[in-house]
């Protein structure tokens, strides 16, 4: 039987181009195989420092690995609470998420450290000790312990108090004074040996509380005073700065064991890159925030702290008793 030439070539052309279709068709199905997600997620607001961070993470993330990892984020307690996401974490629902050390606290309890009331100086003493080995040895803790590691340190703010019986100029003025604090012994105690009566309430409490007369006041930065609109239920807002609030951005150790070696450089890198950029972000809010309430007619004040500290820094003692030599060197640290 002989074959006509012109429908040789057509069923060849044809077979060629059925071959090239299927390649076409299957290279995107490779490349998802190969593509990883880490899903990201925070509580905090659309608008915030914070979510601004994860989106800067996430887009240096795509460009440094040419979108072989993507980062996923839900925001604004999108995947649950602060406890859910890390539970997450260890079920490997999640990924990636944040909070204050103060939270981490209760999974590792060397985590307090890093949120001891007046321990950091300023902002530069804190960007060094976050930026440093002190951060080294925390990561390390946290991956022993709660099987995460932290990729950067960004920051909330300074936390002061805000009240409606009277300003704080001095540690006589917390006597008495019914302060919404969370329920946690690193905020309780402190706040007892500056004389006032912490009061743990739920934080979505905190303005029909001081509505009601159920607290006299509660503590907070600047950027949260304005968020929650705390300043309509405020006569004063002393700034005690008596906590220096920073949030660390931590990743599974599932999820970063499960990226190749460049790939892990290039997410703490994206990381550390946007989560300083994140910590300006919250400076400038913050200094914008303090301008909006004093301008809304809030009395803001501010006061000597130097006492203060001397009044909490006994309770560093009560609070990292249990820590050992590990607790003993970051604390040292702290005074460097």
């Amino acid at each position: 039987m002989t074959t006509n030439p012109k429908w040789a070539l057509t069923r060849r052309n044809l077979m060629t181009g059925a071959a090239a279709s299927a390649v076409l068709l299957a290279t995107p199905f490779v490349a998802r195989a190969q593509a990883k997600t880490l899903r990201a997620a925070h509580i905090e607001s659309t608008d915030s420092a914070t979510h601004k961070g994860y989106e800067d993470f996430a887009a240096r993330v795509a460009e440094a690995t040419g979108g072989a990892v993507e980062v996923k984020v839900f925001p604004a307690g999108q995947l649950g609470n602060l406890r859910d996401l890390y539970e997450g974490i260890k079920l490997g629902s999640v990924d990636i998420t944040s909070s204050g050390p103060d939270y981490t606290s209760n999974i590792a309890p060397i985590m307090v450290t890093a949120a001891l009331y007046y321990s950091y100086r300023d902002e530069a003493h804190a960007d060094a000790l976050l930026d440093g080995e002190f951060s080294e040895k925390l990561s390390e803790a946290l991956s022993k312990q709660a099987n995460m590691r932290i990729l950067a340190w960004g920051e909330l703010g300074w936390r002061s108090v805000f009240n409606t019986v009277h300003p704080i100029e001095s540690a006589a003025d917390f006597d008495g004074l019914k302060l919404r604090v969370p329920e946690a012994k690193l905020h309780l105690l402190p706040m007892r040996a500056l004389g006032a009566a912490p009061t743990p309430i739920p934080y979505s409490d905190v303005y029909t509380s001081m509505q009601t007369g159920v607290v006299d006041g509660a503590e907070g930065t600047p950027a949260a005073v304005t968020q929650q609109k705390f300043n309509e239920v405020s006569k004063y807002y002393s700034l005690t700065r008596h906590l220096y609030n920073p949030i660390h951005l931590v990743i599974g150790s599932r999820a970063f064991d499960g990226l190749d070696a460049a790939q892990q450089e290039a997410v703490q890198a994206a990381a550390v890159a946007a989560f300083q950029t994140q910590r300006a972000t919250a400076r400038a809010d913050n200094a914008a925030a303090l301008k909006a309430l004093e301008d809304s007619g809030l009395a803001v004040n501010t006061l000597d702290t130097a006492p203060l500290r001397e009044i909490v820094r006994p309770t560093w003692d009560e609070l990292t008793a249990d820590l050992g030599p590990e607790g003993a060197e970051l604390v040292k640290m702290l005074q460097s």
